[in-house]
């Protein structure tokens, strides 16, 4: 009954979301036409909604290409891999589990999905925004840096909008001891119909360091400049987005285009 239930659920949770939330993608044509690309976003809201609404962002789009219906996110191990309820739900999307005990992302899998020329996606913050952090970005690791010059596929810069107020909540005590992984957390319980945007930059490359050591101030340097790529785009919709002023100024009529180009 239980995973019935959950079958029914993901099949009706993009629809219920394009119509609820009115959730727009916008820039897909920055997306390359074929082979794989690794999608880096901000990181915000409750309950996870961000990540899946990317992993089914492009279900509906019309398309004879199936690298374009799918997008792998990954996502911590302990939350979707097992036979809890959150972790089966977790697994009717598309996950790329990784290793919180120091062995890392799951190369094999990667291998496969870049094969096959599906798209990647990593939350580079590995933090959800909570309500009081509005659209501030804080540092990206270099876990997006590191995929993009093993495997020399772009990286596409992407805003999240909408999220953070969506489904909002108030602190941001991650336990991953924990399955879900909040801990202490005042979350809203309902979903919010504030309109929800995700707009894919244009892409990213890094070509000059495909065959360069990095040490670690390196990467996280490369991974500041894909930081900056997605704090611009989130600057279409919010403008002087600061730590004093988390939510910035909206932005006027930038909702109501129905498609940037870039």
């Amino acid at each position: 009954m239980v995973k019935r239930f959950s079958e029914l659920l993901r099949k009706f949770f993009p629809w219920w979301i394009r119509h609820y939330n009115r959730l727009e993608i916008r820039g897909f044509k920055n997306l390359p036409i074929s082979g794989s690309a690794i999608i880096a976003p901000n990181h915000s809201g409750a309950w996870d909604l961000d990540n899946f609404c990317l992993m089914s962002a492009l279900e509906h789009f019309k398309t004879s290409n199936p690298q374009r219906k799918r997008i792998w996110l990954c996502y911590w191990d302990k939350w979707c891999v097992g036979d809890n309820l959150w972790s089966r739900w977790v697994q009717k999307f598309s996950p790329i589990p990784i290793s919180m005990m120091g062995a890392g992302i799951s190369y094999e899998l990667v291998d496969l999905i870049v094969k096959r020329g599906e798209l990647i996606a990593i939350m580079p913050e590995g933090h959800s925004a909570a309500l009081y952090e509005g659209y501030r970005l804080w540092k990206f690791y270099p876990g997006v840096i590191k995929l993009h010059l093993k495997y020399k596929i772009p990286v596409i810069p992407t805003a999240m909008i909408g999220f953070v107020k969506a489904s909002p909540f108030y602190s941001n005590r991650y336990n991953p001891k924990k399955i879900p992984p909040w801990d202490r957390e005042v979350m809203a319980p309902i979903l919010f119909p504030f309109k929800l945007i995700i707009h894919f930059g244009r892409p990213l490359y890094f070509e000059e360091f495909y065959e360069e050591t990095l040490d670690k101030s390196e990467f996280y340097d490369l991974a500041n400049k894909v930081k900056f790529e997605v704090q611009k785009l989130i600057s279409k919709y919010r403008e002087k987005v600061s730590w004093t002023n988390p939510y910035g100024k909206r932005k006027k009529n930038a909702y109501r285009i129905s498609e940037l180009s870039s």
